[in-house]
């Protein structure tokens, strides 16, 4: 008996080959044929038509219809909490740097520019899919992949990297809170009589490892979730405490509480470490205009304060009725909240310390009860802020690990022809039992059974890759979190990380990667082409400019 193999391409690129009975006869004792071409008809229709559940993208992510379930208001959320952070910490020292009329309008060009990046980056996404073959998920590989492709690996690494830094930030900024916050507790709420237990257990909750050690702990639960909106009710909490701590901002700059309030046990070196005089006078100057030295130096600090581009695919991806209207009302909001809140927050705390603003601002205020809650509320914000800051970095991760796989396989791949494999029945049992109940072969029915086994094998290489991809998809997650904790227990300076990573990351994802990518997949000349060739050129004159003045210069964090 002949047999014919035939060779199934999976979307990864493997060939794999199976060994059929060259023919079958019509009999209607057919019974196991029968039986397994009615299970797997459904799977056949799906391919055949093309539909979006057998499609598997640049990722490695299954991406059926149903993915497209998050409202607007939980996009609107997610989006927000990406752009309120750290960030928002430094604006005041930056307004110092710059003055009320250059701050203001600074932050202002930053909230516009990072509106127009996101809208950039949404139309590029929906031209780039309208172009590719399969039905796979907007991401910055696919969109680059089809914009610029010699540099897509490039870009996803960039966004990997800097989302990387941000997170690592997260538990920097976790660690300086808490250990402020516990030191105060310690010495004037939980005062004691400084047993030795005492002093171990102040030596332990002011120690930065021990809290970063925390904060890795605390952001474990969820980071594993493969959406965001599965996190739309962290992200909601963190920005009830964001909006907190505008509002103890705004009481302490109208006078409700005293911003040069003496703490019970503090001794003077404490208050002329923090600016404040021995006279209580904590207040500088303000200025409507300042330097333009100081202007370009915290101009990193205003770009970073509104980067939230790398979650823009996720956000497409899972918007339901993801028409570009809805996805631009998402970007209005997310952004325009951002601004009032920073404004807020700049404006507020500028005028409450004047020039002697600390690149953190929190770090002017006085140690009571209040502020001691306020830190607390930063650090739980950054906490639950962590996993969208390591999502789009684990997305890009995926995407770079599956293009140097399918490389390799590319590189190593051979005609070669398999053991026979029996998936239901073996090859030759099938046949003896065919024979016995005299069933006569016809080309109708080996057809029917060549796809039925062809089927059985696309279950089973969906099966293998949603596994590697599973596997894939927690080790990088472990990687991150291992890696991030070892640089936040090594690092201090938090003011380092922000500057750096606004200067050069950040910068790429807001300005340049968003105007380079639409000026590709538009070429025609019109107003929006001319406004992403704009923004592509700011860009690239921010990324040395905010080095030099970072680096040389020295920062105000």
């Amino acid at each position: 008996m002949t047999t014919t193999e035939i060779n199934h391409n999976g979307n990864s690129g493997d060939s794999t080959s199976f060994s059929l009975l060259d023919s079958f006869g019509d009999n209607n004792n057919n019974n196991n044929i029968q039986q397994i071409l009615e299970n797997e008809a459904y799977i056949s229709s799906n391919r055949d038509n093309g539909n979006p559940d057998d499609q598997q993208g640049y990722e490695g992510d299954t991406i059926p219809n149903s993915s497209n379930n998050a409202s607007i208001v939980s996009c609107i959320i997610n989006l927000l909490n990406t752009v309120a952070g750290a960030g928002m910490l430094g604006l005041p020292g930056a307004y110092a740097g710059s003055g009320f009329i250059v701050g203001t309008l600074l932050l202002t060009i930053a909230a516009f520019f990072s509106a127009l990046g996101l809208h950039l980056l949404s139309v590029s996404a929906s031209t780039a899919k309208a172009r590719m073959q399969d039905n796979s998920p907007a991401s910055f590989y696919t969109v680059a992949t089809t914009a610029m492709p010699q540099y897509a690996i490039a870009i996803d690494a960039a966004v990997a990297l800097k989302c990387f830094g941000v997170a690592t930030g997260y538990f920097v900024t976790v660690a300086d809170c808490m250990v402020d916050s516990c030191r105060y507790l310690i010495r004037n709420v939980l005062a004691s009589d400084e047993s030795p237990a005492d002093e171990i257990e102040e030596m332990v909750l002011t120690n930065r490892q021990f809290w970063v050690t925390f904060a890795l702990v605390s952001v474990l639960p969820i980071s594993f979730f493969k959406t965001l909106d599965a996190l739309k009710f962290t992200s909601l909490l963190s920005l009830v405490l964001i909006y907190g701590l505008a509002v103890g901002v705004v009481l302490f700059a109208q006078g409700v509480f005293d911003p040069c309030e003496r703490s019970v046990n503090v001794n003077d070196n404490y208050f002329e470490e923090n600016g404040h005089n021995a006279d209580n006078n904590c207040k500088g100057e303000t200025q409507m205009v300042t330097n333009f030295d100081g202007a370009i130096q915290n101009l990193a600090i205003f770009v970073f304060s509104f980067t939230c581009h790398q979650n823009v695919f996720t956000i497409t991806n899972e918007l339901k009725k993801p028409t570009q209207r809805r996805v631009d009302r998402v970007i209005i909001l997310a952004i325009g909240c951002a601004l009032v809140l920073y404004l807020t927050v700049a404006i507020e705390g500028y005028v409450t310390y004047g020039t002697k603003v600390k690149g953190d601002i929190i770090l002017n205020y006085p140690q009571n009860m209040l502020v001691t809650a306020m830190r607390v509320g930063i650090a739980i914000m950054v906490i639950f802020s962590y996993p969208l800051q390591l999502d789009p970095s684990r997305r890009c991760l995926k995407s770079l690990v599956h293009v140097l796989t399918v490389n390799i396989q590319n590189s190593q791949r051979r005609f070669h022809v398999p053991q026979t494999s029996h998936l239901l029945v073996g090859e030759d049992d099938l046949a003896e039992q065919l024979l016995a109940d005299n069933v006569v072969p016809n080309n109708d029915t080996m057809e029917n059974t060549n796809r039925s086994f062809e089927n059985i094998a696309d279950i089973n290489d969906q099966d293998m890759r949603q596994l590697l991809d599973d596997v894939l998809f927690f080790a990088i997650t472990c990687v991150f979190l291992v890696l991030s904790y070892i640089i936040a227990m090594l690092v201090s300076d938090l003011g380092v990380i922000l500057g750096v990573v606004g200067a050069t990351g950040s910068t790429m994802v807001s300005y340049i990667l968003p105007g380079a990518i639409y000026m590709k997949l538009h070429p025609e000349p019109h107003l929006l082409r001319h406004l992403a060739c704009l923004q592509m050129s700011i860009g690239l004159l921010i990324v040395p400019t905010a080095l030099y003045f970072v680096l040389f210069k020295g920062s105000r964090a």
